[in-house]
């Protein structure tokens, strides 16, 4: 795939449609497949095309073959009222957005990365062409997290932010803090479908700071940065007696995300394999917490889902003020 043709393509906005939601899905991988079938049972949506790599390879859903693409700007030509960005390349998935908000069509995206990458600049050309951008799905894989940031900013200003974002790493930590080798816990992660075939935005912690940057500029607003520190996770790390995560805090001054000694907090210490959690301390000191499975196909697919359920529900067009989840 390549996002150079999308340069070409003519940035008016595209008036919504009549009828059935049109949809073009991009990527029919983890989170894309478990997407797919709920895309083709509902008589509200009609799937427009499916972009992928590798048309040739083996996929469990299959997408129908005439609905199948190469390239992004073949995706677009099929006119959809919303693009479901799954892709696991970043540069691919960014450019797809941009193309698509550059011509009003609504975008639902699970891609952390690219929407981390350029969070203000998709937010402001939403705005600039009344389409939607929503990303629940890139932060807590089936956890609420921006939900729940949202919520408590409602409630009052928020003082802290402390959570696990990532999924294949809590995984791998319980695995190691059980005796298992680190090889073998990875490859269990990878045939679980936690773990991507390269796993190193993961490991080096990439993953998890575009995640508490997203989180971060919900909480404390547009001047939000990157976390300050991030440790990696690699073979070489002994865990000790007590339960370890690799915990994401932030405050407004900044975060970091380091592999932490949990055992005297159960939110975080009972985490089993691929959960994910997140608690936030407000200015009063009350707190809101939510856990729940951060990795894997069939929570992060529910939360893509979930995005674009309210936008059936708006019948898109309703939001077109450049809404942004």
């Amino acid at each position: 795939m390549t996002a150079l043709p999308l340069s070409r393509l003519p940035l008016d906005p595209q008036p919504a449609a009549a009828g059935p939601l049109r949809v073009a899905l991009a990527g029919c991988g983890v989170v894309g497949g478990g997407v797919l079938p709920r895309l083709l049972d509902r008589p509200d949506v009609t799937l427009v095309s499916v972009l992928v790599r590798s048309p040739g390879k083996d996929r469990s859903p299959e997408p129908p073959p005439g609905l199948v693409v190469t390239d992004p700007a073949a995706l677009l030509a099929r006119e959809p009222d919303v693009v479901v960005d799954t892709l696991t390349d970043a540069s691919v998935s960014l450019a797809l957005i941009r193309a698509a908000l550059s011509r009003g069509i609504h975008v639902v995206s699970a891609s952390k990365q690219a929407v981390a990458g350029d969070v203000e600049g998709l937010s402001a050309l939403a705005m600039a062409t009344g389409a939607t951008l929503r990303y629940s799905a890139a932060v807590g894989g089936g956890v609420p997290m921006l939900e729940t940031v949202r919520l408590a900013r409602a409630l009052g200003p928020i003082r802290l932010i402390e959570a696990v974002l990532n999924g294949t790493v809590n995984f791998l930590l319980n695995r190691l803090g059980a005796g298992h080798p680190f090889d073998a816990a990875l490859a269990e992660a990878q045939a679980a479908g936690f773990a991507e075939a390269d796993p190193s935005a993961d490991l080096t912690g990439r993953d998890a700071a575009a995640k508490l940057f997203l989180l971060s500029r919900a909480a404390f607003g547009p001047g939000a940065r990157l976390p300050d520190r991030v440790q990696p996770l690699s073979a070489a790390f002994q865990p000790g007696p007590a339960p370890v995560r690799q915990l994401a805090v932030a405050d407004c001054a900044g975060g970091q995300i380091t592999l932490a000694p949990v055992a005297g907090d159960p939110l975080f210490a009972e985490l089993a394999d691929a959960g994910n959690a997140i608690r936030i301390t407000l200015a009063d000191g009350r707190t809101l917490s939510r856990s729940g499975l951060g990795a894997g196909r069939a929570p992060t697919a529910e939360s893509v889902w979930a995005d674009l359920t309210d936008l059936l529900t708006s019948r898109v067009g309703a939001g077109a003020d450049g809404a942004e989840l």
